[in-house]
């Protein structure tokens, strides 16, 4: 008898077969499909990079004119900011709000987003968060958040002093 495997001679031609395909097989980043997974990775990289610089640049508040006071850390169902808008009007006409992290604190205690009658001529008092978070639109407006919270998570600006 013999030591070697049967059909030896036909079991190593075929193992030499396979090996001249694997060898004579393009790369995986030769073909089209590793072409276009490269370029589509190329491209969701550059993206998020470019979202990231767009998000998370600080901006200054330019629009002095009004403030927004966010009810909360979310957004409205439709996008539009959460809580209400304000301005401060003179005879002559709008004046620049200087401190809108205190006008928003005015907000919460006058109750303005407390559970009140809105016909009510003099709504129950609220109280204020002990934090805020300002943060600026696209505009270039202040938006006070309640509370602590990276600007990025409701697609607005870090404020930047």
């Amino acid at each position: 008898m013999s030591d070697r495997m049967p059909h030896h001679r036909e079991v190593q031609d075929l193992l030499i077969e396979q090996m001249r395909r694997d060898l004579a097989r393009p790369r995986w980043w030769k073909t089209i499909w590793g072409r276009v997974t490269i370029a589509g990775g190329i491209l969701a990289v550059a993206g998020a990079g470019v979202a990231a610089v767009t998000l998370l640049d600080e901006r200054p508040v330019s629009e002095t004119g009004v403030v927004h006071c966010l009810e909360g850390q979310y957004r409205n169902p439709d996008g539009t900011l959460s809580g209400a808008a304000a301005s401060v009007a003179t005879p002559d006409g709008v004046i620049a709000i200087e401190d809108a992290e205190a006008l928003c604190t005015q907000m919460w205690e006058g109750g303005a987003f407390a559970d009140n009658d809105e016909l009510s001529a003099t709504p129950t008092p609220g109280s204020a968060p002990s934090e805020f978070t300002t943060c600026v639109t696209d505009e270039g407006e202040a938006a006070v958040v309640p509370g602590r919270l990276e600007c990025s998570v409701l697609r607005l600006h870090p404020f930047q002093d």
